[in-house]
């Protein structure tokens, strides 16, 4: 289960990273280096957090699959505009992070770590990624903005922990878990909820 999250994670935030400098107009550097810090950037802060060298450093699939999204990304761009527009790249950062929620909540759980550590691990290696694409571009992280997007992997992760903690399988805890997180941000995007802000 680890592996197959890890893949669909890899992909879609490698792609999002891509679109990102995609619309930006980077070069393909650029465009590259956007995609590869969004898909490898929260695996690395939550190995970090486990205090073990990162993965992707030992596996070369990671750096593979997250040049197949940058490609997808870069070969896809002239087929369709919605490709590039905003609920593209939004729809592709929400598998991402519903699959990344997962990826860090079951190497919690490999640890044997509890519900907070869980939950940290999961929302470490869903948005990590996703804030240094953006400080890149220097764009406020989408996860210090109104949008409804931390507390989807949040609860998400939650579900992980409660079907784990009453016995229940770690696939249907993971598949569950992906989909109320993937749930909870689509219906956040298609019906713009944010939380609230205070405005001066």
């Amino acid at each position: 289960m680890l592996e197959v999250f890890n893949i669909i994670g890899l992909i879609a935030f490698a792609f999002s990273g891509a679109v990102k400098g995609i619309k930006r107009e980077l070069d393909i550097f650029g465009i590259t280096v956007l995609g590869l810090v969004t898909a490898l950037g929260g695996g690395v802060l939550r190995d970090f957090m486990v205090a073990r060298i990162p993965i992707m450093l030992l596996d070369p699939y990671y750096i593979g699959f997250s040049i197949l999204g940058v490609l997808i990304a870069i070969f896809t761009r002239r087929w369709s505009d919605v490709i590039l527009s905003d609920f593209g790249f939004l729809f592709s950062d929400a598998i991402g992070l519903s699959a990344f929620t997962i990826t860090g909540a079951l190497i919690a759980q490999q640890y044997n770590l509890g519900v907070i550590g869980i939950i940290m691990l999961g929302l470490s290696t869903a948005v990590g990624g996703g804030v240094i694409r953006d400080i890149l571009v220097r764009e406020i992280p989408l996860i210090l903005q109104k949008e409804v997007y931390a507390s989807c992997s949040i609860l998400g992760a939650t579900v992980f922990w409660l079907i784990t903690s009453s016995g229940g399988e770690s696939g249907l805890a993971s598949t569950t878990g992906m989909l109320t997180t993937l749930f909870l941000r689509v219906v956040a995007i298609i019906r713009h909820w944010n939380l609230p802000r205070f405005l001066s």
